[in-house]
């Protein structure tokens, strides 16, 4: 016999001293709880705030930024970044030219710093792109290329 009294949330039995139950209500116990634990288990979001949420969820961006060509170029993000690393595709991070110069073809920049030829200003991006070979010994930036396909990842 099911008991006199249910629990108000699972609706479990309650028994009292009178109750007479069988193995048919501890059954019906059990699959309620195994349900309601289930899947409680199986939601892996409910006890996240949802800031944390859209952290976890969209931690880094990873897009694609086509150059310009002009001395400084720039693109504007959703959000404000803490980091950002920016890469020429199919190019080494720098590359040594033979009149003697360095060719930057990546840069990094954070709220605390940044490398040569990049500045991160909230949510903007500027990138720069020289116009002319240094001496020999310089930084060639090449970080705007005209048509050049730059791959960053932003970290939120």
């Amino acid at each position: 016999m099911p008991s006199t009294n249910k629990t108000p949330r699972l609706g479990l039995n309650n028994w009292v001293g009178t109750d007479k139950p069988k193995r048919t209500d501890f059954v019906e116990d059990n699959t309620l709880l195994d349900t309601a634990i289930g899947a409680h288990l199986d939601d892996t979001v409910l006890h996240l705030t949802e800031a944390d949420r859209i952290l976890l969820e969209n931690e880094a961006v990873l897009d694609l930024y086509v150059g310009t060509g002009a001395e400084e170029g720039s693109f504007e993000l959703e959000f404000e970044p803490k980091a950002i690393l920016i890469f020429q595709q199919n190019k080494p991070p720098a590359e040594y030219n033979s009149a003697g110069y360095l060719q930057i073809n990546s840069a990094f920049a954070s709220r605390i710093g940044k490398s040569a030829g990049i500045r991160l200003d909230r949510r903007v991006v500027y990138l720069q792109q020289s116009q002319s070979a240094p001496a020999a010994g310089g930084y060639y930036l090449n970080l705007n290329k005209s048509y050049g396909q730059y791959f960053y990842i932003a970290l939120r």
